[in-house]
């Protein structure tokens, strides 16, 4: 079983029948997974060429991919339940409060945002992230996971 699997699952209660956000997907691992629960994703990075490149036969009917910049997304406020970066905070860094507002500002009220990580320099980075929220008045954290492979920082959003 794939770590995308995993953390799916273990995820299940906040994806099932919701309509999800993926930024910055890159080869829509995790959005392919999660498919299996949600209602529908919208999975969006600045190219889809990591994605193309998985070539696959198949595609999950629920899902969208469209090429867009997680910092200037053309998209109606508060249209998701929940917004997702899997893996992509590094990439992110230098733009991560462009991107937090974004995703809080498509994301309905009282939905969430997910930051999951697995891998090192994304967890160093997950860390500054839950620090920074205590910045904003309308994010609140509601929780925490931390497995041994990754961990998932759960925002919810109080006010869009």
């Amino acid at each position: 079983m794939k770590i995308t699997d995993n953390i799916s699952m273990d995820l299940e209660a906040y994806l099932n029948d919701k309509k999800v956000l993926e930024i910055a997907c890159g080869d829509s691992e995790f959005s392919l997974s999660a498919s299996k629960y949600a209602k529908q994703i919208l999975a969006t990075d600045i190219s889809l060429e990591r994605f193309k490149r998985k070539n696959l036969k198949e595609i999950p009917q629920n899902i969208e991919f469209k090429e867009m910049d997680a910092t200037d997304l053309i998209l109606d406020n508060g249209t998701f339940d929940i917004s997702i970066c899997y893996n992509a905070l590094g990439h992110l860094e230098s733009v991560l409060n462009s991107v937090l507002m974004e995703m809080s500002r498509v994301t309905k009220e009282n939905g969430y945002l997910l930051f999951i990580v697995s891998w090192k320099m994304d967890k160093r980075i997950l860390l500054d992230l839950k620090e920074m929220i205590n910045e904003y008045a309308h994010l609140k954290i509601n929780g925490y996971m931390g497995k041994n492979r990754y961990k998932v920082l759960i925002i919810k959003n109080i006010k869009v």
